[in-house]
């Protein structure tokens, strides 16, 4: 039997891969926002001591892009927590993505 701290992990890293807010999250899962941020905070907070992101915005250099067609479709999409979303067209280079994400 999982204790509250393993099942808070679980449904963190479900949160984590959705895309979605706090508060969208917890509607969905059925449970209270503050209880849910109180864990985000906590696994957060383990983060940072053992991996220190940079701060601040990272430079990234992006090719030309070519002409796309109205009707052209996004290859792939990256939707962040804060609902900040980044359509990608074209050919896709793993270490682009991973500048973006990280």
């Amino acid at each position: 039997m999982k204790n509250e701290t393993e099942k808070m992990r679980e449904l963190y890293d479900q949160w984590q891969t959705q895309g979605i807010s706090k508060q969208a999250f917890c509607n969905r899962n059925g449970m209270g926002y503050h209880k849910f941020n109180y864990w985000v905070k906590k696994f957060r907070g383990k983060n940072v001591a053992t991996i220190s992101p940079p701060l601040g915005f990272s430079q990234i250099s992006v090719p030309q892009p070519e002409l796309l067609g109205q009707d052209q479709q996004a290859l792939a999409a990256i939707t962040f927590p804060s609902g900040a979303r980044i359509e990608l067209f074209g050919s896709l280079d793993a270490s682009f993505i991973r500048k973006l994400i990280l």
